[in-house]
């Protein structure tokens, strides 16, 4: 049929409905048109317009039972998204529920909710007639009488709600949240709840909190939520569960809250036990539902974690339920688990007193052989190349991070760094783990934990200062410049070295090596100025040792440390970046910076090619705009100003 005869044809049939005049023929063909649904051929939607306001209850009823039947055909519902449509059904709900319109009021959810499917004009225009607070306030009323109908109900708010953010805070605004609350409780106080009646509303909270991620629901809705979870054997509610608390997990007081409600506790059982039935073949669910809840409730532990109080009070002075099973979990076979074991460890490891204890529990030696367990599997998948690797890239990377991550925090208090320096293994594994990273972000965590076992221990710098392999792969990561986290974090690691490596020989390879001294200049303009206080403090002791003109090492008797210094600190573009440095801070430059950037610059501007550098990157200048920009220096640091830019004058010479 040709698009003219259609028009002809829908014409006609629209004309023969109008010209019905027997209410059991009317009744009959609203029937036939209910039957054949979304196959039905033709536009009829302006005798459903006339039809819906009829003061015939049935005919009323037939009429909306077609618009449901009708509009699951996506092109018709556009057609039928009609303020004159959609309007006279918003006033159907605004009447009181009887046993005689029940069924009519079942059939008004019905239409609404198949005609905002995917239809964001339907929406808008339930939202200009103003039907969202009608079809809550209806549900507030009558959903303990009517469970059943208010099913319907909720499939329509989520089939609105699907449509965004405007829609959801619309539902929000009319009071959405509020009922789903009373929802929630009247359903937990029940023998058994219904899950379907559950499924549906736990959707619409985790609409709600995708569309608005700083929503916090109440206390009673997480709690609920929780005890749903607890209760529910079903994967699906399982999975809504653990999305909505893990949104809502973003705020520290629900952390605080599921972990005084022990659902930290609830999460790892579930999780054991789902990991139990699949490997048993017991649960009807393929692998990738079971990856993907699994991953779900991994999450959550972590993020509850991450909260200080939520974190104490799962601790438990190292008897928490949740403590001693992610120390177990360490040795899991599991990797979703193995690295939740580590990320919990490595959050535990945030207060001093635990970090401890757990080192005395052996918790660091447990670290430090999975990670040399995890560091082989990365060398063995750089070396197989084409061929398939047991584990996913990804996955070795995700648990090399983590590992690094809790080691690094572990050895942050300064009893733990005696301990760990010597019981002398984990310097020589995580310099020799250098050779073979990388992933920038393991590099990162890297260099990080390795810069935290040196803090004080000469013991572990000597070692870093002698293996020169590392200090090439620290040179190479300080100008990862793509690589902001390990590009800042290896010129902190030279200059901590640095600062116990200058009582002897050991500081040698740090001037031999190519890159380091660059790397340490390049610190000199860090956005942070104890960054920067770092770079000139390692700078500083590097210049007092190498330009004392003493003769020639004689472990390397070859080598001119004093012209290899001035060399590299030339080529780094030191006179550039210490204009930069004084131009950018001038205002800001704590005192102490500018004391120790005048000490370096008092030592280095007596050597010509220095002063020269200096003079042409117009340091001097620099220095005369910061003296003069500040009030709060003292005398002697003015005449110490002064005397660099005399030395930079007399000794930077053609």
């Amino acid at each position: 049929m040709d698009e003219c005869s259609a028009t002809k044809s829908t014409s006609l049939e629209t004309l023969v409905i109008q010209n019905i005049s027997n209410v059991k023929e009317l009744k009959s063909k609203l029937s036939e048109i209910i039957k054949k649904g979304k196959d039905y051929e033709f536009d009829v939607s302006s005798c459903v317009k006339t039809l819906i306001k009829s003061n015939d209850q049935e005919i009323v009823f037939l009429t909306v039972e077609a618009i449901s039947e009708l509009v699951k055909c996506d092109e018709k519902r556009r057609t039928y998204s009609q303020k004159e449509i959609i309007s006279p059904i918003l006033d159907i709900l605004q009447k009181e529920i009887t046993t005689e319109n029940a069924a009519l009021i079942k059939q008004c959810f019905r239409a609404l909710g198949n005609l905002c499917c995917d239809c964001d004009s339907s929406r808008k225009i339930i939202l200009e007639c103003g039907g969202v607070p009608n079809i809550i306030n209806l549900m507030k009323k009558y959903f303990s009488a009517h469970s059943q109908l208010s099913m319907y109900a909720f499939k329509t708010l989520l089939n609105f709600a699907i449509g965004g953010q405007e829609f959801t805070n619309a539902m929000v605004d009319g009071g959405v949240v509020e009922m789903l609350q009373m929802v929630v409780i009247q359903e937990l106080e029940k023998e058994e709840i219904d899950e379907e009646a559950v499924c549906a509303l736990l959707s619409l909270l985790s609409l709600i909190n995708e569309n608005d991620t700083e929503i916090l629901y109440s206390d009673e809705i997480n709690a609920g939520v929780l005890k749903v979870l607890t209760n529910t054997a079903d994967i699906d509610v399982s999975e809504l569960c653990l999305d909505i608390l893990h949104a809502q997990a973003e705020h520290d007081s629900v952390k605080t809250l599921i972990a005084k409600h022990g659902g930290i506790q609830v999460v790892c059982s579930r999780i054991e036990q789902l990991m139990q039935k699949f490997d048993h073949g017991e649960l009807d669910a393929d692998q990738s539902d079971v990856e993907a809840i699994l991953k779900q409730a991994c999450d959550l532990i972590v993020i509850v974690l991450t909260g200080d109080e939520a974190m104490h009070i799962l601790y438990n002075k190292g008897l928490g339920e949740v403590y001693i099973s992610m120390v177990k979990w360490l040795e899991h076979t599991n990797y979703h688990l193995i690295t939740t074991g580590v990320l919990a460890i490595g959050n535990f490891a945030r207060q001093d007193d635990y970090c401890a204890q757990m080192m005395d529990d052996k918790i660091y030696d447990k670290l430090l052989d999975l990670f040399d367990v995890y560091v082989s599997f990365g060398v063995q998948m750089q070396k197989e190349h084409s061929v398939l690797h047991p584990i996913e890239p990804g996955t070795i990377t995700k648990i090399q991070h983590a590992i690094l991550s809790a080691l690094r925090n572990l050895t942050v208090p300064v009893a733990n760094k005696r301990i760990i320096a010597a019981q002398g293994r984990a310097a020589p594994t995580l310099l020799g783990a250098l050779l073979s990273v990388e992933d920038h972000h393991v590099a990162y965590k890297l260099l990080a934990a390795i810069r935290m076992l040196v803090d004080g221990q000469e013991s572990v710098a000597r070692l870093l200062g002698r293996h020169k392999s590392a200090l090439r792969c620290v040179a190479r990561w300080g100008h990862a410049g793509e690589y902001a986290g390990a590009a800042g974090e290896a010129p902190r690691l030279l200059a901590w070295a640095v600062k116990l490596l200058t009582r002897g020989p050991y500081w040698h390879n740090i001037v031999e090596v190519d890159g380091c001294i660059s790397s340490l200049v390049n610190m000199l303009v860090a956005s942070h100025s104890l960054m920067q206080n770092e770079a000139i403090l390692a700078l500083t002791l590097l210049a007092i040792e190498t330009l004392k003109n003493i003769s020639p090492s004689s472990e390397h008797p070859e080598f001119d440390y004093e012209k290899s210094f001035i060399s590299q600190l030339i080529k780094s573009e030191i006179g550039k970046h210490v204009s930069i440095l004084v131009d950018t801070n001038c205002a800001k430059m704590p005192v102490e910076v500018a004391e120790n950037l005048l000490a370096f610059l008092d030592i280095t501007s007596k050597k010509n090619k220095l002063a020269l550098d200096y003079k042409e990157a117009k340091v001097t200048e620099s220095l005369k705009k910061f003296a003069e920009s500040r009030q709060d220096l003292s005398e002697d640091l003015k005449n110490c100003i002064t005397g660099v830019i005399a030395a930079i004058s007399d000794n930077g010479k053609d």
